[in-house]
């Protein structure tokens, strides 16, 4: 109880702290996770957490069953379950584990939740062989099996004597919204199961490359074990029957710099600059953001249907905070007693469009690799467009480089990917690599400030050039609100600006005239910058408010208006669209 209470306090600070501490474009509301890098499915957020017309709860679990593979002697697995209410009120619920497991003091695991889903925690964990009198089993071996569940910080331990071999067990769900059942799926096999091949990383993403350039890559290659492990790397894509099918969903990316390896600060790489926004104190570990400040944040705005993060649970690790599209996710906690990779569904089944999913850390470390967007798959590239070398070798105890190489002379405008499969007598590993090739050089879209003064929204793309007005003005800066583009983009115009002294108003469009707005009283003042007129890919709609008794004007990109319906304002249509 100790612990639920705790966490509910964290989650309360982490809420508080979030609105006070970023822009206001930052601010709102909304949802997820996973464990030891193995996949479960994300929640449908484009759901309200209540539905109206259900009278009572109602239990969904997702994903009904997880796959954690074969484990051997000494390894172990983990995965985890989305519990969410659907119905409404309150929503209690509790489950004795698989039948025929050994509980410790005959334990039951329970929850409650109303708006917020829960997080159902499960591990895996073989223990070694049964022994007889001190001496091993050498045939028909029983191997101790260890599974702990996990919520709300309370954590209950069973165990049970497998012999080698496939296993389906199910965990009964019992609540006031039904009863549901979940499994787990896996193999008990007599030696080691993991490979003993160590790659990283196991994600490589070129970035955004222009037609007719070569890029190159390398993966680091260790053996894991003490025997000397023979190994072939191929490309996956080229042994397969249909290489142009797509080479999985989403598009994987990287937060790596290896530009900035070993210097202490971190900044994100060049061509996602644009995308990725930092605030508070980020550092560097091997190349990778890593936060370990109070209200530190992280933002990155995306266009898709979904996206997944990729982090690492580490032994100093804090909470982590998580709001996709200004609305509240989940508090994740990234603390393990060793390093272990963690793959976190974030949020799916999004509309299409652009999105921007927050970070905030509440002090503790928390340690990013990248992540995964959902809505433009990855296609294969022509044969030979990647080239593996060295493509075979033998490894002891030195580390071994491989490098990827990849050709965009012959692609057409796009997102590719593929997997680098390496096989060996100690078992198989794969590396994803990912790219974007672009037709020419993108142009840098353009920061544009927001400073206010009373009701009065000034925008602005050069706050230095116009510093000694905006302090004799009286303007406060407030942050970065969106971006613009450079004049030079296709499918872009310049993005006019007036001020109306008497009135203490600024209006922005890009048509000179006004577009139909009465521009009496109102003084030219220039252009900001270049704003699209039609969607563009990653571009989002920039939303106009009119507050009809004071006669100003507000622009931003959230949907909700920042809450200004509440101080008068109404909306006006979309101005344009913007980064």
């Amino acid at each position: 109880m100790e612990r639920r209470i705790h966490n509910a306090i964290i989650t309360a600070l982490l809420l508080v702290s979030f609105v006070f501490s970023l822009t206001p474009t930052a601010r709102g509301e909304m949802p997820r996770e996973t464990k030891g890098g193995r996949k479960v499915d994300a929640m449908d957020l484009s759901q309200t957490p209540f539905r109206q017309d259900a009278i009572k709860p109602v239990l969904t679990v997702a994903p009904r069953e997880i796959s954690l593979g074969a484990i051997g002697p000494g390894e172990s697995a983990n995965g985890m379950f989305a519990l969410k209410n659907l119905g409404s009120g309150k929503l209690n619920w509790s489950t004795p584990g698989p039948e025929g497991w050994v509980w410790q003091d005959n334990q039951k695991l329970s929850g409650a939740m109303e708006g917020v889903p829960d997080y159902l925690r499960v591990s895996l964990k073989s223990l070694g062989e049964v022994t007889t009198e001190g001496k091993i089993k050498t045939k028909h071996a029983l191997y101790p099996m260890q599974l702990t569940l996990e919520a709300y910080g309370d954590t209950i331990v069973c165990q049970k004597d497998l012999a080698p071999g496939t296993y389906r067990e199910v965990i009964k769900l019992a609540s006031t919204g039904g009863a549901r059942s979940i499994f787990l799926a896996f193999q008990v096999v007599e030696a080691e199961a993991r490979s003993l091949i160590s790659l990283e990383p196991l994600r490589v993403d070129f970035g955004s490359v222009v037609i007719g350039k070569q890029v190159t890559k390398q993966v680091r290659l260790t053996n894991k074990g003490k025997e000397p492990i023979t190994w072939r790397a191929a490309v996956s894509g080229a042994r397969r029957a249909d290489p142009a099918a797509p080479v999985r969903t989403g598009r994987y990316v990287s937060f790596l710099n290896e530009e900035i390896k070993g210097r202490g600060g971190y900044v994100p790489p060049a061509h996602l600059k644009d995308m990725l926004e930092l605030s508070g104190k980020a550092s560097e570990d091997n190349g990778y953001p890593s936060f370990s400040g109070a209200n530190s944040s992280m933002k990155y705005r995306f266009w898709g249907t979904g996206i997944t993060l990729y982090l690492w649970n580490v032994p100093d690790g804090g909470n982590l905070a998580v709001y996709m599209d200004e609305q509240f996710v989940h508090v994740y906690n990234c603390y393990a007693e060793q390093k272990e990779e963690v793959e976190f569904p974030v949020a799916d089944i999004l509309a299409d469009g652009p999105h921007t999913m927050t970070l905030v850390s509440d002090g503790g470390r928390v340690l990013i690799e990248g992540i995964r967007i959902n809505g433009h798959d990855a296609s294969r590239g022509n044969m030979g467009w990647i080239r593996v070398y060295p493509n075979t070798g033998m490894t002891t105890r030195e580390t071994d480089y491989v490098n990827i190489a990849i050709s965009t002379q012959n692609l057409n405008p796009g997102v590719y990917g593929d997997d680098i499969v390496f096989s060996s007598d100690r078992g198989d590993a794969v590396v994803e690599v990912a790219i974007e090739v672009a037709a020419e050089q993108i142009p840098k879209a353009v920061d544009v400030y927001r400073y206010v003064k009373g009701s009065d929204y000034l925008y602005t793309t050069d706050p230095q050039a116009e510093a000694n007005s905006l302090q004799i003005r009286g303007y406060n800066k407030q942050g970065i609100a969106f971006r613009l583009f450079s004049p030079d983009m296709p499918g872009t115009t310049p993005f006019f600006r007036w001020h109306n002294p008497q009135r203490g108003d600024h209006f922005y469009s890009y048509d000179h005239t006004g577009g139909g707005k009465s521009l009496k009283g109102y003084v030219f003042e220039g252009t900001i910058g270049n704003i699209a007129t039609s969607r563009l890919t990653n571009t989002r709609e920039l939303y106009r408010w009119f507050n009809q008794v004071t006669g100003r004007h507000f622009y931003t990109v959230a949907q909700n208006g920042e809450d200004m319906a509440g101080k008068g304002y109404k909306f006006d249509g979309i101005a344009g669209y913007v980064r």
